[in-house]
């Protein structure tokens, strides 16, 4: 017996691939790097240090995590998804690559997918940021077109942090696929009162008002989205309806 117990912790030793002191230290090294180039978005710098880092040390779960994200913001999402799992292998609570996990499939329109992964970090009592978690899954349950329970989650995100403005934006967007138009209005203002930088809710906010018929408002707010993402996808959406809208005529009166 003591020689089998001698044998499984040899094997045990030889499967962390002879891990020295030296190694973590490089590896560590390379992963602060890869975190500097991730804050300066650059991918490309990112993924290669991280990489480097993985090599050194297979065992960090954290540097998984953070080239799953440089991958996921350089749009190669097989291999963000892959490098997550490598960290939930490690980790299998790791509240927050669950919760990127998810939003790398809601992204790719994996909703079921999304669903799955993002109920385990609401369920994860790790998680340091319950009102995102809670907020992604609810906007994944609104793309299945499940409205009802989308309602109800992004409700109870608002009761805990009234002042979470994504929230706000959610549950806006649930009014207007129920065909609350008015609601929706008064959620998307409201929205942007609470963050007047976000792009996305001041474009929902112009198209909900063209078609409330509210031209001039309309036209002020996509003409803002337009002029503040020049190269975006937001910019062709606002770009679109202004097109159909008679902005010229409006701003004649």
């Amino acid at each position: 017996m003591r020689h089998f117990a001698a044998l499984l912790l040899m094997l045990s030793v030889a499967s962390t691939g002879c891990l020295t002191a030296r190694a973590v230290n490089e590896a560590e090294a390379h992963k602060k790097l890869g975190l500097a180039y991730i804050h300066e978005r650059n991918d490309p710098a990112a993924i290669g240090e991280l990489r480097m880092s993985v090599k050194k040390n297979r065992w960090d779960e954290e540097a998984w995590q953070l080239l799953g994200l440089a991958y996921f913001s350089y749009d190669r999402h097989a291999e963000a998804e892959s490098s997550f799992f490598r960290a939930l292998k490690i980790n299998p609570k790791f509240a927050q690559v669950q919760v990127n996990l998810g939003s790398l499939y809601l992204e790719t329109g994996r909703y079921d997918d999304a669903v799955a992964i993002l109920e385990e970090a609401v369920d994860n009592a790790e998680y340091r940021e319950p009102a995102r978690a809670r907020h992604n899954l609810a906007f994944a349950l609104y793309s299945q077109g499940e409205l009802g329970k989308a309602r109800d989650l992004y409700v109870s995100v608002l009761r805990n942090f009234p002042q979470f403005c994504p929230g706000l934006h959610g549950l806006g967007m649930v009014d207007e696929a129920e065909g609350m138009l008015n609601d929706a209005l008064g959620r998307y203002r409201s929205a942007l009162d609470c963050d007047p930088r976000d792009l996305k809710v001041r474009l929902s906010l112009g198209q909900i008002q063209a078609r409330l018929d509210l031209v001039a408002s309309a036209c002020e707010n996509l003409a803002t989205v337009k002029n503040a993402d020049p190269y975006g996808d937001l910019r062709t959406e606002a770009e679109d309806l202004l097109s159909r809208l008679d902005c010229d005529a409006v701003s004649r009166l």
